[in-house]
This record gives C-alpha cells, sequence and structure tokens, in this order.
C-alpha cells in the first residue's frame, strides 16, 4: 500500500508527480538541450500543457533562481543542460525536482561519481531541506552520507527488510553488519603455512585513478599482488572495487596512474593484449556464453594462449575441481544455477593459464551451501599456488580464503593489512556502515 493524502499504488508516474513526489535519478535525466533555467520552468508546469518559456512569470523565474541557489548551483543558468559538469547536473536536477514543489522528495545515489567536498555539501543541503519540513527519501550507498544526515534507515537485504531504526541502532544491529560484512558460518581451509614466497610483485598498481567523466571513483589506489598470493579488495558497493579489475583488465582506461604486469606496463594495453599477457578475469554477473554448451565455455578460455595443449586433460582437471559440472558439461550453461554458472566462469579463467586471476564478486546472488562449495574451491587453487585478485563485497568470507586486503573507501585505500588482523578489527564496518560502526 502506497498512500500520500490519496492511495497511490498502480498510479502512473505523472498522477504520483502531482499528488506530490518528486524524484531524481541515479543516472542525471535533465534536458540537455534546455537550459538550466528552463529545466526549472518546465518543472513548474508539473507535466501540464503550457508555453512555459514566453508565459514564465517574474516570480517563477524568481524561484527558480532561488532554487539554483538553495542547492549550491553557482553556474550560468542560460547554459545547456548537457553542458554542465556532473556535480552541477546533480545540484541541477535536485533544484529541478523542488520546483514541482513536492511534499516528498525521492533521492536515488545522489552521491554517486561526487566527490568527498562534493557529498558533504550535499549533506549540508539534504539536512536544509529537512530542516524546511520536506520529507527526503534517500537510497544511497555512501554510508557515511546516509549515517550523517539520516534520522530513520531501513535496510533491505535481497529486497526483504532486515532492520529498521535510528542510525546508531542500525550501526549495531548484527544482521545489518553480517549483511554487509558477509556471515561467518563459513570457515575455509586455512593454509596449512603462511605465505612466504617471492616478493618480485606479480601485480604493481601504482597511483591508479579512474573516472567516468565525473569526479575520481578511485583515487591515487597502489597495491601490490606477489605470485602465490590471494589479496583480496574490500569495501562497501560503489567503493570502487570493480571499477579497478576492470581497469586491470583493459576494459577501463586509467586516468593517470601505472599498471605493472610481470614487469611491464599494462595501463595503455588493449584488453585483448592484457588478457595474451596473462592477466585473466572474471566478471561479475558471470557472463557465460548461455546458449554454448559448459564445455565450449570452458575452451573459450583457452583461445588466447599460444601454447599447444590438452584441452580434454585441463577440462578433466576443473571437472575434478568442480565436479557437479560434470553431468552438466553438454548442457547449455544458460540452464546452469547461478553457483554453476560461477564455476563456469572460473574455470573458463582458469583455462586461460593465467599469471594472475581476477574474481569480481564471485559470491553475489548465491546460496549459502553453494558460496562454501565455490570458496572451497578457491582456497585450494590458492594452496596451489595460483595467484588471486578477489573482490568481494562479503569481507568476513573474502578474508577466509586471502593472504592480505586492502580496504577500500570511497575510491580510496584507507587500511591494508593481514587477513587475521583484518578479522580482528572491530572497525572494519566503519568501511561499510560509516563512520561509528562497530562489529
Amino acid at each position: 500500500r502506497i498512500e500520500l493524502h490519496q492511495p497511490l499504488a498502480g498510479l502512473p508516474a505523472w498522477k504520483s508527480a502531482r499528488a506530490g513526489i518528486a524524484r531524481t535519478y541515479q543516472t542525471t535525466l535533465l534536458f540537455g538541450e534546455m537550459s538550466v533555467l528552463d529545466n526549472l520552468l518546465v518543472a513548474m508546469q508539473q507535466g501540464r500543457m503550457g508555453l512555459p518559456f514566453s508565459l514564465s512569470t517574474d516570480a517563477e523565474r524568481n524561484l527558480a533562481l532561488d532554487l539554483l541557489a538553495l542547492v549550491g548551483y553557482r553556474g550560468e543558468v542560460n547554459i545547456a543542460a548537457e553542458d554542465l559538469p556532473h556535480v552541477d547536473r546533480r545540484l541541477v536536477e535536485i533544484a529541478r525536482a523542488l520546483a514541482t514543489a513536492p511534499a516528498v522528495l525521492l533521492l536515488d545515489e545522489p552521491a554517486a561519481g561526487l566527490s568527498r567536498r562534493d557529498t558533504d555539501n550535499l549533506a549540508v543541503l539534504l539536512r536544509k531541506l529537512a530542516d524546511f519540513g520536506l520529507t527526503v527519501i534517500l537510497v544511497e550507498h555512501d554510508m557515511a552520507l546516509v549515517m550523517s544526515v539520516s534520522e530513520h534507515l531501513l535496510v533491505l537485504d535481497a529486497g526483504k527488510p532486515i532492520a529498521s531504526g535510528p542510525p546508531a541502532e542500525i550501526r549495531q544491529n548484527p544482521q545489518v553488519i553480517a549483511a554487509y560484512l558477509g556471515g561467518t558460518e563459513y570457515q575455509a581451509t586455512p593454509r596449512e603455512q603462511a605465505w612466504n614466497g617471492s616478493r618480485d610483485a606479480r601485480l604493481y598498481v601504482q597511483d591508479l585513478v579512474i573516472d567516468y567523466g565525473a569526479s575520481a571513483v578511485v583515487d591515487k589506489v597502489n597495491l601490490l599482488v606477489n605470485p602465490g598470493e590471494l589479496v583480496a579488495i574490500l569495501g562497501a558497493n560503489g567503493a570502487g572495487k570493480s571499477s579497478i579489475l576492470q581497469c586491470l583488465a583493459g576494459l577501463h582506461r586509467a586516468s593517470s596512474g601505472s599498471i605493472v604486469l610481470d614487469n611491464e606496463n599494462i595501463e595503455l594495453a588493449s584488453a585483448s593484449t592484457i588478457a595474451a599477457r596473462g592477466l585473466a578475469l572474471v566478471p561479475e554477473g558471470r557472463q557465460v556464453f548461455p546458449y554454448l554448451s559448459v564445455r565450449d565455455n570452458l575452451l573459450l578460455g583457452g583461445y588466447s594462449r599460444r601454447e599447444p595443449f590438452d584441452a580434454e586433460a585441463e577440462i578433466e582437471a576443473i571437472l575434478q575441481r568442480f565436479p557437479r559440472l560434470r553431468d552438466r558439461i553438454d548442457n547449455p550453461a544458460g540452464l546452469l544455477s547461478g553457483g554453476e554458472q560461477q564455476m563456469v566462469a572460473v574455470g573458463r579463467g582458469l583455462m586461460a593459464k593465467p599469471s594472475i586471476l581476477l574474481l569480481d564478486e564471485p559470491s553475489l546472488g548465491l546460496s549459502p551451501a553453494m558460496i562454501g562449495e565455490l570458496y572451497d574451491a578457491l582456497a585450494a587453487l590458492r594452496d596451489e599456488g595460483v595467484t588471486i585478485l578477489l573482490v568481494d563485497q562479503m569481507a568476513n568470507l573474502a578474508l577466509q580464503v586471502a593472504d592480505r586486503a586492502y580496504v577500500l573507501e570511497t575510491g580510496t585505500i584507507v587500511k591494508a593489512a593481514g587477513s587475521a588482523e583484518l578479522r580482528a578489527d572491530k572497525a572494519l564496518a566503519a568501511a561499510y556502515l560509516g563512520e561509528g560502526a562497530s562489529a
């Protein structure tokens, strides 16, 4: 049931808007060819027919200018919205939503792509709007922002509510901490001896900066992975973890910084060249070829190898590692369960015989039993000397198998330590749930 002075469930978006609900979008949706000012004047029409450009009154124009000043916009008002920098697009979209005179303002990831300074300014604005009596509903991955501005939180996990209450209470909620850090039920097989291999780094990243046309999503990151290590990158959604892996694999070009793989710089290399040099990425979401058989998906993994190899013998080795794939070897990969598809994706990466294997959120969407089976296989790969860089939002899970880990917060590494030290660190939850969180 959805009500705002009247039932709203099932109504089209325009009726909800006229009832007093305004929203912004995770990816800004301004009218690009219109000016900043016209974007607000159109919003004042609330979807009704009219000629806002010729009939707007001085009062409406002054109100639009006041709203732009309120949100902190300091740029030109007659410039086309599509020419604005990212942070200004965010501000103008909020001002446009306010121009509809809403009773409720819905904000979808307003801090996405903003710098820390811009996010702090956004927090000031949100408090100001709440002080004016406006109801604000915020959907946001930046937990520092959420915890600093919210009076009440509703936490969802896989679409189901797991906690509700004030920020101080939510920070201490065991279910919330488990949802963000991962449960502690799974126990991986530990190394028989602590890693003590070569310090001649297989992968070395220095001062890596990544942006998507807005503020840097990864800022001056330094990390290294030695031969035979399993290193994890931890952090909340939106911290920049997957962006790092995609950049390392050549799927997105770094703005600056250097990436060295086996003593060769690859920051300017293409994805195919990087794959040929021995870096294999198992992407988030598995991305198997659904209409090809499991066997053919695995064979594709060895496509970039230059030396002759016994494909059937290597497929057999993967089937021994993931026994449940044996009975499905000739089935279309798209018919497998999520966990089985993840096994195919890992096996496909191993078929490339990589010098380093990158795993992006391998536990995403898997059942606890399947996660245990998959992570047992990762622990075995680690013990066999396979070099792995692992990204998983479930920190407690990743720390079960990792030798070391880097903690990433809003694109910056805030801590690097051994897994045992991080597992015992009560402050780790702060990187996921904002300052003051404790495990």
